[in-house]
């Protein structure tokens, strides 16, 4: 009899591992997660594979996004799952929104063909912006007197904190939306455990998830993943640029080595397809 092998659990907010559960894998468990997020009842759900977003380069950096979906055929939703602050996010979330709205208007289209457009960002940290503010927020266009008249429901934009969630959760355990953040958080703690025996979505998530990790490869990616998100860290936190690039190289050699695909190389590094053929030239990979 053959003994399985022990495997670690990936982490949810490792945001490739997020892609992985939520993007490919099980439509019933995404359809579960957003519908939490949005509090409202989804009755269809389409995946968008291709989550690049079109457009002008930012900081020579091409966006690409976590997890992009249509909502009962007339809502462009876009997740993000972030694992750091740094003073770019609040731009980010809206440069990403501004894309998924204006990429719909397609040539012979007119205005009113452009969907409501909502865009999520999920992070790990707090945002120095929002410190006294509940983990979840919703944003959209007010007027600035009379903040109960919406210009337009176009506009959506949703951030939520995992940290206030979980604290969050100590006095609201049945409110769905706490409960996914517990999952991100930590998998494996008891608590989701108790989660699951009534939320059979988390549960779902909880065992793709399982499957997902035991595969070596996806453990490399992930790693990979982390590495190059610790190195973002500590220049965020330090100001220093040493040791970017060469971290960033060997994470794109080890990719290349490993045949992953340019697309998947370009969202975990964060580079663009030309440096990515130049590295792979050089490197005669």
């Amino acid at each position: 009899m053959e003994i399985e092998k022990e495997f670690k659990i990936l982490k949810p907010t490792n945001d490739i591992v997020f892609q992985m559960l939520f993007s490919t894998v099980n439509i019933e468990i995404t359809k579960g997660l957003i519908s939490a997020l949005l509090e409202r009842k989804i009755d269809n759900l389409e995946l968008d594979l291709n989550k690049q977003l079109q457009g002008d380069e930012i900081d020579d950096k091409i966006g690409i996004v976590d997890l992009r979906a249509k909502i009962d055929n007339n809502i462009e939703c876009e997740i993000e799952m972030q694992m750091i602050y740094s003073k770019h996010f609040i731009p980010r979330l809206l440069y990403y929104w501004s894309k998924l709205y204006s990429n719909q208007l397609k040539r012979g289209k007119n205005y009113e063909s452009l969907n409501k457009t909502i865009s999520i960002a999920i992070i790990n940290e707090d945002i120095p912006q929002l410190k006294d503010m509940p983990s979840h927020t919703k944003w959209q266009l007010r007027e600035n007197e009379n903040h109960r008249k919406i210009l337009t429901d176009k506009l959506e934009l949703h951030i939520i904190e995992i940290r206030k969630a979980i604290k969050e959760y100590k006095n609201n355990k049945q409110n769905e939306r706490l409960q996914w953040m517990m999952f991100l958080n930590d998998p494996e703690s008891k608590e989701v455990d108790g989660i699951m025996e009534n939320n059979i979505k988390i549960k779902e998530a909880k065992n793709t998830l399982n499957n997902l990790s035991k595969d070596e490869k996806n453990q490399r990616i992930a790693e990979l993943r982390l590495k190059n998100i610790l190195d973002k860290q500590d220049i965020y936190e330090t100001g220093i640029d040493r040791g970017r690039s060469s971290q960033k190289e060997i994470t794109i050699v080890e990719m290349l080595k490993a045949k992953e695909p340019i697309e998947k190389i370009i969202k975990f590094t964060h580079s663009t397809k030309k440096e990515i053929e130049k590295i792979k030239k050089e490197k005669n990979l």
